[in-house]
């Protein structure tokens, strides 16, 4: 192999890799995405320990497997550190934009269809208390007996 076949082999030129670049971007704004939706999960039930263990491990298969896919089939299988720093890149930039908006807003559609349920069980029953005579879910207070020994001479 003469000197610049490798040459040629090692640098992509300025233009791919500026293409790269920005497509490491965009793939740090889907992982942001996907790590919004853990985050999302997280937030609005919760998780025992060992899931969210899990839940992190699942989060890094994913972004490590999109990194080395891409890096193996638009980066002819380099490994190349600008394509991971325009991911970070990307992912700050997701999470720091667009990421607080989706949070903002599914936090308030969670908490639209959490009233939303709270509404219909109240209706529900209210509905069987009255057909059926049989008082659901209602808090009763403890009855107290007379103290016995209070009227023994002892």
């Amino acid at each position: 192999m003469t000197k610049e076949q490798v040459y040629a082999s090692r640098f992509f030129g300025t233009s791919l890799e500026l293409r790269l670049f920005l497509g490491g971007i965009v793939l740090g704004m889907f992982l942001g995405a996907v790590y919004d939706l853990f985050r999302a999960l997280r937030l609005s039930f919760r998780h025992p320990k060992p899931l969210v263990f899990f839940e992190d491990i699942l989060f890094m298969l994913v972004s490590g497997i999109s990194y080395y896919s891409f890096c193996t089939e638009l980066c002819r299988g380099q490994i190349r550190f600008f394509v991971l720093l325009a991911s970070l890149i990307g992912f700050a930039a997701y999470l720091s934009t667009v990421g607080r908006l989706v949070s903002r807003a599914f936090a308030k559609s969670v908490m639209i269809a959490k009233n939303a349920l709270l509404r219909v069980g109240k209706v529900l029953k209210k509905i069987l208390g009255v057909l059926c005579g049989v008082p659901f879910f209602q808090k009763t207070d403890p009855k107290f007996e007379e103290n016995p020994c209070a009227d023994s001479d002892t």
